[in-house]
């Protein structure tokens, strides 16, 4: 009897451990990616990518700026390309300063969702037409009971450039 009991709660704990790993891991943040002018970019002219973010209930993304010991600040680049180049500060939605019990400092944190816009400015002489250039967004999420390891990931921008005249 004893051994029946053992042998279906090992089946039932390998269920339960297969259907965890088939959902995948957790992914309490989405990020988008766009321009903020909707017409094509001149070649040479500055715009607006835009990046935002949507964090489920319950989670939080640490801010751009963190005192020393603290998490692993929020952190935006573009990705290697030859069409748009960074020209300036990031800006965006104001984070929210709280004690953090798990680093025991004053941290800025964003819930919910925000956006960051990263200032750029076209090239010279690109590609013309409807292209992608891609973001990198390295992140700490954390709810109150867990804190999921950085990670970065690569968001698309879609992006149109005029053709020279």
């Amino acid at each position: 009897m004893r051994s029946w009991r053992f042998q279906f709660s090992l089946v039932l704990g390998m269920f339960f451990s297969v259907a965890v790993i088939a959902q995948g891991p957790i992914q309490p943040v989405q990020w988008t990616g766009s321009v903020v002018t909707k017409a094509p970019i001149e070649p040479g002219r500055k715009a607006t990518i835009e990046v935002a973010a949507d964090i489920q209930d319950g989670w939080h993304v640490y801010g751009l700026e963190q005192l020393a010991g603290g998490p692993t600040p929020l952190h935006l680049s573009l990705d290697p390309n030859e069409l748009v180049r960074a020209t300036g500060a990031i800006k965006g939605t104001a984070p929210v300063k709280r004690h953090d019990s798990s680093f025991d400092l004053e941290t800025q944190v964003y819930t919910h969702s925000f956006t960051l816009q990263v200032p750029v400015q076209v090239e010279p002489h690109p590609a013309a037409g409807k292209q992608s250039v891609s973001v990198s967004v390295r992140f700490q999420a954390c709810s109150d009971r867990i804190c999921l390891p950085p990670r970065t990931v690569h968001v698309p921008v879609p992006i149109e450039i005029r053709s020279g005249m």
